[in-house]
């Protein structure tokens, strides 16, 4: 089967996307909506920020394809095709997280719709960020329509807690290299918390941000965003899901973006659930096989093939489901 492009409606945004159906109307199928990470990630998972082809969403829609389940994959607000729809550069300060999980509800509402797809057999791909997406949608008050979840390199503390954790690291990197006095660091450490306090109280950033901190994101237009996002806790999302709902995570030890300790602490809340717990070796955070290679970012463009270590549980993990 082959691509179809597709447009839905959220609100006042028009999503572009990329519908595969896998199944003649006569014969309804499971089918899986397929979730981008955080920034201008687009439908097949490569970013306006890095030159070159990632296409970690497009390999997930070609593994589901190879097991008879459709999928739906879309640009969300911000990236690709959809760009920010009617939106100026200065309204994104008024769209909080919840813009994005609206939209993945109403790309939910329009796969169900589609001929050859079961909508009692929903489930939800989420990588990265798109993971905390999949778990506010599960645990919706509708959230019966999310039968599965795969959880893919997830976002598995609250957002504020990791961005404090990266930038701690950092941190103690360019200290430790001697590129930054103790002292700056120890005030941009500060600063930090400050922030984090402020946008878990007030849901604002200070005025007088140092600019290190401003780059990492913490300005006044991601405010909304970042408030709304850090207030969903993966932990208590997935203790609220339904006792033995099928649900897969995916971690690498050379992944640099996701800590597997805090996956595993995302798998002990998952114990309620029959789940599939696929840990890798030598995959990179966008599912490329690096080898005996470290990422270091520049990997996920370059011509890797895809990890077998995840392709194959998880292909055994949707078989279950065709």
């Amino acid at each position: 089967m082959s691509d179809t492009e597709i447009s839905f409606q959220s609100g006042d945004v028009t999503l572009y996307g990329s519908l595969r159906l896998a199944a003649s109307p006569d014969a309804p199928a499971p089918a899986a909506l397929i979730l981008a990470g955080s920034g201008p990630t687009d439908r097949n998972g490569d970013s306006a920020l890095l030159e070159g082809d990632i296409g970690t969403l497009r390999f997930i829609a070609d593994l589901l394809e190879n097991q008879g389940i459709s999928s739906l994959r879309y640009d969300k607000l911000g990236s690709g095709e959809t760009a920010l729809g009617d939106y100026d550069i200065e309204d994104i300060a008024d769209l909080g997280f919840n813009t994005f999980v609206d939209a993945a509800s109403d790309g939910l509402d329009y796969l169900a719709g589609q001929p050859g797809v079961d909508p009692e057999r929903l489930f939800v791909v989420g990588h990265s960020d798109g993971a905390v997406v999949a778990l506010a949608l599960a645990t919706a008050t509708e959230g019966s329509r999310v039968s599965a979840l795969a959880l893919l390199e997830p976002l598995s503390v609250r957002l504020l807690d990791l961005l404090t954790t990266q930038i701690h690291r950092q941190l103690d990197a360019v200290v430790g290299a001697g590129q930054l006095p103790v002292e700056l660091a120890d005030e941009l450490r500060v600063a930090l918390a400050d922030a984090v306090e402020s946008l878990r109280s007030e849901g604002t950033v200070p005025d007088d941000l140092p600019e290190p901190l401003q780059n990492a994101g913490l300005v006044h237009a991601n405010a909304k965003a970042l408030a709304e996002e850090d207030a969903l806790d993966p932990v208590a999302l997935v203790a609220a899901l339904p006792a033995g709902m099928s649900v897969l995570t995916s971690c690498s030890d050379k992944d640099i973006q996701v800590i597997p300790a805090d996956v595993a602490a995302l798998d002990a809340a998952l114990s309620h659930t029959a789940l599939t717990s696929v840990r890798m070796r030598n995959a990179n955070f966008v599912l490329k096989d690096i080898g005996d290679e470290q990422s270091t970012g520049a990997d996920y463009v370059a011509p890797l093939p895809y990890s077998a270590e995840f392709s194959e549980p998880f292909t055994a993990w949707v078989r279950s489901f065709s």
